[in-house]
């Protein structure tokens, strides 16, 4: 890891800062128990709400090939970029109607996601790493309702917290997951999945997800979901945020969620709060607090973790760096305090770089 520093640092001294677009606003939540989307979105500048695929895509063409200060890092990313998309428009063909796309047009079928790698050492631990990753395939052959997904964890509201809090002796979740994921419309408020993941189990699920604004500044998001798995059985969740915008710089959000697990026959539950600032367009800090625990024997608490996180993405719009000082407590440590430092580094690609 100390090779992730060097690189960082030398990044920061040779890399030429491009100028990037405003700030993206704080208020387009993902779901009901993430910052995710708001949290990338503070520190990120989203696109216009109008721009398409194709404008994206020939935006990142030009930016990665024809600048003339591009690195070696933007080559890798349009290289991962244009590799991804070419093995999906292969997957796509195999469903599509020729006379349609002659006579009709279509999308061409993208990848997006994210790649994260950290160095998170603490308190007699200082060989913890992370890897994490997500992608999202749209194939619009199939009226893009039905999208592929593969992520190092099928829960998507752990997107930020270290490992070592996400595989806790409470928590089985954190496994690779690859599903089909159908929606019968695409701004449907439900959506279907059936795939494999937690140690290649089988399973099949369906979602809800939701938001109500009651003003320009309060919000409450909620979804739910039920799901069974060839070996864990039976499995449901429920998610309610609420969020305050204190203006276009600032964010709290409350987080709770709920699970239940036919296996053991209990809940397991977990209470966030998150305060996103956006220093400046290039620039964030999150402070944030997680309790997490179960109901079986008792209503007990099983881990509490606070961090406080610096994100900067000054090098490219797509590349994100991250500091992040935490205090982790465990039952299974006997809730002793451990110190520690998350050192990240997140590169985007696809249709949001």
């Amino acid at each position: 890891m100390l090779c992730l520093t060097v690189v960082y640092c030398h990044l920061l001294l040779t890399a030429p800062v491009t100028p990037g677009s405003a700030v993206g606003t704080v208020n387009s939540p993902a779901n009901a128990t993430s910052v995710g989307t708001s949290y990338s979105d503070i520190a990120r500048p989203a696109p216009p709400l109008t721009a398409h695929t194709e404008s994206t895509e020939e935006n990142t063409n030009s930016s990665a090939s024809s600048a003339p200060n591009a690195q070696w890092f933007d080559i890798w990313q349009r290289s991962f970029t244009d590799t991804m998309d070419f093995t999906v428009k292969q997957l796509d063909g195999l469903f599509e109607d020729e006379e349609e796309t002659q006579t009709q047009g279509q999308k061409q079928a993208r990848a997006e996601g994210r790649i994260q790698l950290a160095w998170e050492p603490r308190s007699g631990m200082l060989s913890d790493t992370d890897l994490r990753f997500r992608v999202r395939v749209r194939l619009p052959a199939l009226k893009e309702r039905v999208d592929l997904l593969l992520s190092d964890n099928e829960d998507e509201t752990q997107n930020n917290t270290i490992r070592a809090a996400r595989d806790s002796g409470s928590n089985t979740r954190d496994r690779t997951t690859i599903a089909l994921r159908f929606r019968p419309e695409q701004d449907s408020h439900y959506s279907f999945r059936i795939g494999a993941g937690r140690r290649d189990q089988l399973y099949a699920m369906t979602r809800y997800r939701d938001a109500l604004a009651f003003s320009d500044q309060w919000a409450m998001l909620y979804d739910a979901e039920l799901y069974y798995y060839t070996r864990d059985r039976l499995g449901a969740e429920a998610g309610l945020a609420f969020q305050y915008e204190i203006s276009k710089k600032h964010l709290v959000r409350q987080n709770n969620r709920f699970y239940f697990r036919d296996d053991t026959n209990d809940w397991l539950w977990r209470h966030e709060v998150h305060h996103l600032f956006s220093v400046d367009q290039h620039n964030a800090v999150i402070p944030h607090f997680m309790v997490e625990g179960l109901s079986q024997p008792n209503y007990r608490v099983e881990e509490v973790y606070t961090g406080f996180r610096w994100r900067n993405n000054m090098l490219r719009d797509w590349l994100f760096f991250e500091v992040e000082p935490f205090v982790l407590w465990l039952r299974e440590e006997d809730f002793k305090t451990s110190y520690g430092i998350a050192l990240r580094v997140e590169a985007y690609y696809g249709r949001d770089t």
